[in-house]
Order: C-alpha cells, then structure tokens, then sequence
C-alpha cells in the first residue's frame, strides 16, 4: 500500500470544517469501537493528539491518515462528513 499525502490533499474538492472533521473521526473510532487508549496503541499516537483530533484542534493529514490506518479506512472517509 502506498501512502501518500498529495493523494490525501486530492481526495476531494469540498470544504470540510474542523467540526466536521472532528465529528467524523470520532464517529469512526466509535463505530470500530476502540476506546481513546485503544486508538493510541494502535496508530502509535498520544491520548492527548487523539483528543486534539476529536476536538478539533488539530487535522494535519499525518495525523488523520495514522488515525484512518488504524480504524482499517481511507483517509478521505473522514473528508466526506
């Protein structure tokens, strides 16, 4: 599988606040359902960037795309909220 950020910047053309972002990931950890620690064993990320994510604070692509690998989807599924 390759991994590539310009791929993930291309996914798709509309806007997607923060908010919904936030919502989305969220929503899929839940629907996988892990647990916050859960997530962090699992893509190797902090609690506290998990919740950064969720509260939409932050939404760098690195980020979305380790939190997407280890929920078993696409990046651009949370682009699509």
């Amino acid at each position: 599988m390759s991994i590539c950020i310009n791929n993930f910047e291309a996914a798709t053309d509309k806007q997607v606040s923060a908010e919904q972002l936030a919502a989305a990931v969220a929503e899929a950890r839940q629907a996988v359902g892990y647990s916050m620690e859960q997530l962090a064993v699992t893509t190797g990320l902090t609690v506290d960037e998990l919740n950064a994510v969720e509260s939409g604070a932050a939404a760098e692509p690195a980020l979305l795309q380790r939190i997407a690998t280890g929920l078993g989807l696409p990046a651009a599924a949370f682009l699509t909220a």
